[in-house]
């Protein structure tokens, strides 16, 4: 097949971008980058030192949470949204070494008149169970406060962001510039339970949320809840599928709305643990957030990425593209279809890294390989939904 573009049209449909090229262009990324975060000068003067301020956040996942309370009354839902917006930090600092000097400021954005107190009460509490959850992991973030803003004339809903700060020696940077031919890709499941984990997990992470919660949920929830949906979107696009919040389906095991607010699962352990006993050996990590599958592609020169190992499409992510007719080359760009972090390293380095997610109780497996590719950087995906080249 010939090249699908990374953009995704469905997505974009819906008012949000997968490739956010315009964005990367807006801020000069419009080349292949070195690392997977971007280290700046260490701000006490050690040249020897780099340092990273990364802000992220649970995105529209937060609407979810807002709807299951709606339903239910119950504001224990909103909990997990810390998780999500502080892995969403952790682990993109961490696919660039840095796992030293974690400190987290969480900023929470709300319309007062309809997310109470409680909710917030229990969104902190969340980073701070995130928080000793990590640290018994081997992990250690310090939280250091945040802010908390009532806007209900800018935010529909609520808002959960938090920004994430590291500071490592600059040898423990992971260079991408590494990745060379004959390396292969490590794929990390994102479903089932991992060890550190309470309750099975859907692979839904914070990315995609947007166009799964359209294609899935039911119209009658933006007619009860007008504040879920976007004005501008016309009505055949948004809120479209057949499902309310709280219906059980048997393909996920679980609700539609417990599906789709799935925490995202935090790789730092993980990470760490790569990073530990294989040292230089780990030439790339890629956290498959915005862009999916394809979001490898950024990273490397001259490379082209060939995967065709990866792991079954999770019952979730099955749904989501036969309730939405979503064409699979999109899929792939928008939703991470299974791993949510892949590691690229020589192939005699791959049985150790599978051994050391096994020890977390986290599926791996290698997902593919790397080629040589003579001009800019490739992604091909051989998968029973098709081949796809980007």
């Amino acid at each position: 097949m010939g090249k699908n573009s990374a953009e995704s049209s469905a997505y974009a449909a819906l008012g949000a971008s997968s490739a956010k090229g315009g964005v990367l262009a807006a801020v000069g990324e419009t080349g292949p980058a070195r690392y997977f975060a971007n280290p700046v000068d260490d701000p006490a003067g050690d040249p020897s030192y780099a340092f990273f301020l990364h802000a992220d956040g649970a995105g529209t996942k937060s609407i979810v949470a807002y709807l299951l309370y709606k339903e239910t009354g119950e504001t224990r839902w909103f909990r997990s949204l810390a998780i999500d917006s502080l892995v969403m930090n952790l682990d993109d600092v961490a696919c660039a070494g840095g796992l030293q000097g974690l400190i987290l400021s969480n900023t929470i954005g709300r319309n007062r008149a309809l997310i109470p107190d409680e909710a917030i009460a229990e969104i902190i509490k969340g980073y701070r169970d995130t928080v000793d959850l990590l640290r018994s992991l081997g992990i250690s973030v310090t939280l250091s406060g945040g802010e908390t803003a009532d806007v209900g004339d800018l935010c529909r809903t609520l808002i959960v962001d938090s920004t994430l700060t590291a500071r490592i020696p600059r040898t423990e940077l992971i260079d991408t510039t590494r990745v060379c031919p004959g390396d292969v890709i490590v794929g990390f499941s994102a479903s089932g339970q991992a060890q550190f984990e309470t309750a099975p997990n859907s692979s839904i992470g914070s990315n995609g949320l947007t166009l799964a919660r359209n294609v899935l949920l039911s119209r009658s929830h933006a007619e009860r809840y007008p504040e879920v949906a976007d004005p501008s979107i016309p009505k055949e696009v948004g809120y479209r599928g057949p499902f309310n919040v709280t219906d059980y389906e048997p393909s996920l095991g679980m609700t539609v709305g417990e599906a789709l607010l799935s925490p995202t699962r935090p790789y730092a352990p993980l990470i760490q643990r790569l990073i530990t006993t294989l040292g230089e050996k780990v030439h790339a990590l890629i956290h498959c957030t915005g862009g999916g599958q394809v979001k490898i592609k950024r990273f490397g020169r001259s490379v082209r990425y060939e995967k065709d190992a990866l792991f079954p499409t999770p019952p979730l992510f099955a749904l989501i593209q036969k309730q939405g007719n979503i064409p699979w080359n999109e899929m792939y760009t928008v939703f991470n279809m299974g791993h949510r972090l892949e590691a690229v390293l020589p192939a005699d380095a791959a049985a150790t890294a599978v051994a050391c997610a096994q020890e977390l109780g986290i599926a791996a497996q290698v997902v593919g390989r790397v080629t040589s590719s003579k001009g800019e950087n490739e992604v091909a995906i051989s998968s029973p939904h098709g081949v796809f080249h980007y």
